[in-house]
Formats: C-alpha cells, structure tokens, sequence
C-alpha cells in the first residue's frame, strides 16, 4: 500500500509520466518501421523539466533545424531593426559599406529606406568594398542545386535575393534583375535553368501566363553596385575596404526576416544573418566567424557535442542531437513571448513549409521542419489539451520512407503527446 502510495505521489509530482511508455512504444515502432534512426525529446517549456527522452544525446542530420540556431544567434547579436548600410560623410562624399542585409530589393519586403538614401545624397557616393572571407556557397552543399532557388549564393551585397525571377504576364515578359533582359535563352526545357559558372539562363519555351520561374544568378559587388545604379540613378564609385562607420540606414525590422526565414525555410537569410553577425562584431563578413563567436559566447554548455557548418542546414556536415535542439529552444522561450514565438515559427497546418501536416487539427504546434533526401526533423513548441506548452525536438536519420510517410506518422506522434500530456 505505502509503494502504490508513494507511485501515486511520484505520478502527481510529474517524476514519472504515465505518458511515457505509452510514447516509447510508438517511438520504437515508428523508428522500426522506417528502417532509420530516431531521437525525442520532451521538455515542459515552464520549468524546463525533461518529460521523455528517446535517443536524445545521439546526433542527427538535422537539415533546415539548424535555421533554430541561426535564429537564436540573431536575436542575441542583432537589433531589432535591419541596417542594410554603414555611412560616414566627408566634406563632399558620402562613403557606404554593406552589411549584408538581404532584405535590399528582395520582392518579399516592401522597405525602400537604403534606396531612398542614396537616391536622395547631394554628395558623391563611394561603396566601400567588404572585407569578404566568405565562399559564395556553404561547406558540404550539395554541388548540383547551384540551378535551384533554394540555393542562392551568399554575398556581401545580396539584392533580389540573389535570385533572377522570370515571368509571363499580359504586360509581357518581366524579368528582376532587369540587368539580365538580354540574357535569357528560349529553349525545350522545363523549368527556369542557369548555365553553369555564368548569368545566361534558359526559359521554357511554352512559359503560362502568371507562371513565374526564380533561379540563382552568380553575384559580386560590382554586379549588385551595377543593379543599385539602375534602380537609384546615381553613379556609385567602388573603392577598397577601409574604415568601419558607425552611422547606419536602417530598413526591416528584425522580425520580418526572421519570419520569412521560418516559415519558408529561405537559406538565404539564414546564411546571411550569419555574415551580418560577424560583420557586426568584427570588420570581416563570414559564417564561420559567426558561428564560431556564437559556439564561444552562446552554445559553450549545450548537453552534447555538434557540428555546425553553415546557416540554413543546406550542409551535410551539420550534425546535432535532440537534446541541444531542445535547449535552445528553451532558451528562445525564456528570452521572447509566446505570441513573438507562435509568430515566428509556423503553425502546422498552416504555414509556410508545415502547411501539409495536421491540416485537420486546430492548431497546436509552431515548429521548423528539416528535410534532406533519407532525413526528416521537426523541432519547435506543442500546446497540449491540457494547456500546458512543451518543446519537442523529433529527428530521424537514414529512414527510407518518403517524407509524406514520415510526416504523416511523426503527425500521429504529436497527436499522442496533445492528448496524452
């Protein structure tokens, strides 16, 4: 009587959750079933208590859950508006240098502050080249999706997301960049494609009407200086890297990209917060700065060790565990609101790269996907039926269903947790 006792006691505490077998056994199973590897992990978001643990300490390929570190990198070092531009004056110039901001005449932000500065400069305007240690693509990306929108280059000077967009309308034909009009080669193929190491691209010859194509071109500083000419009307002297303003022009807020970055998984942001971190707290522009000064001042006591090799998870050599998914999760919980958090990350069954999971369910995850060919990982917050919030990090490796399968049944798991916790 005193053991049943003393159970019932542990029961209501919360040191042993009736849950848990009851999960573990859906867990095994699904980890059995798709012939990969899985890890869980739960944490109660109030207390940061772990509820359940399946190979949590084990490491993944966690894909675009690594845009939670860029996040959580971002929010710590930059504020809460974007500076697309550092300044100073002379008597008779206006010097600028980039920060990397790629919100500049990107089509899913509506800013024109930077534009309307130079435009409106009574001085000569010189553009200060960036102290640039940063390839155009990440470590371990893929060597064949230089082709694909999702894998545009990284730069110090992004403009247009450094993507060309192509499209059919009654008006005509509408190209951004329109640098590119004369680049554009009709031919039999399917899709918007870029000839590679040059900005010559091909275009489908029976393109729709409303259809529209976006594509990588290869950028630098003197293509992006050309693109602001054209759109400011102003002449832009390029000169050599030189001293750090401490003016800026400011653009977005912080959040927008965020969002943006979160709820359509752009790598592209992801990679370039990480060159604005480390062009904010040195004079140079790279990722692996950044990550290493965040790994230094922010990440020095996650429960196990990681890989991190880029921004937006596009990498291969990325390797992380349930575990620290979860702690830095707890960490943006404790840092920001539940309404900044339910904003930021999408709502299964409605946004962005979660709109095709839980359609049917009201809504109760806001979480990141990380989907590379064989590995699936959803990691993010879990309101449940008895309102209480969790953090989830669910990662699998080397499974061999398709993503819809591994969707459908990891959907069936935070089902379960809903219900049962």
């Amino acid at each position: 009587m005193r053991l049943k006792i003393f159970i019932a006691v542990l029961f209501a505490l919360g040191f042993i959750s009736s849950c848990a077998p009851g999960l573990s056994r859906r867990t095994e199973a699904f980890e059995k079933d798709h012939h990969g590897f899985t890890g869980m992990i739960l944490l109660d978001a109030a207390s940061g208590k772990e509820l359940f643990q399946y190979n949590a300490h084990k490491t993944f390929t966690p894909a675009s859950n690594t845009k939670i570190l860029s996040l959580y990198a971002a929010i710590h070092f930059l504020d809460d508006s974007i500076h697309t531009f550092r300044y100073r004056n002379t008597e008779d110039s206006l010097i600028v240098s980039a920060t990397g901001d790629p919100g500049l005449l990107n089509p899913e932000f509506s800013s024109s502050a930077a534009l309307e500065f130079l435009r409106n400069s009574r001085d000569s305007i010189y553009y200060q080249t960036a102290n640039w240690k940063q390839a155009a693509y990440g470590a371990g990306w893929s060597w064949d999706d230089f082709t694909y929108a999702f894998s545009p280059q990284i730069s110090a000077i992004p403009v247009y997301g450094n993507n060309l967009s192509f499209s059919q309308s009654n008006k005509g034909v509408i190209i951004y960049p329109g640098i590119f009009q004369d680049s554009i080669i009709y031919s039999d193929v399917d899709r918007l494609k870029k000839l590679e190491g040059r900005n010559q691209f091909m275009v489908p010859q029976n393109i729709q009407k409303q259809d529209t194509f976006r594509v990588p071109f290869e950028t630098s500083e003197e293509l992006s200086i050309q693109i602001l000419e054209q759109q400011t009307g102003r002449s832009i002297t390029m000169i050599p890297p030189g001293q750090k303003a401490s003016k800026t022009i400011k653009s977005i807020a912080s959040d927008s990209l965020y969002k943006q970055m979160m709820h359509q998984s752009d790598n592209l942001i992801a990679e370039q917060l990480l060159v604005m971190i480390s062009e904010k707290l040195t004079d140079t522009m790279s990722t692996r700065i950044a990550i290493d000064q965040t790994r230094k001042m922010l990440l020095n006591d996650l429960p196990d060790e990681f890989q991190w090799a880029d921004g937006s998870g596009l990498s291969r050599y990325n390797m992380n565990s349930p575990a620290n998914l979860a702690n830095i999760l707890q960490r943006i919980w404790n840092k920001k609101t539940e309404t900044w958090i339910t904003a930021i990350f999408p709502t299964a069954g409605k946004d962005g790269t979660l709109a095709d999971i839980l359609t049917d369910e009201n809504a109760f995850v806001f979480a990141k996907s990380g989907t590379l060919k064989n590995n699936y990982s959803l990691s993010g917050y879990l309101k449940t039926n008895s309102d209480r919030l969790l953090i989830f990090s669910i990662m699998n490796s080397n499974h061999l269903g398709s993503a819809e399968q591994i969707k459908a049944e990891i959907s069936k798991l935070l089902i379960h947790i809903r219900n049962r916790y």
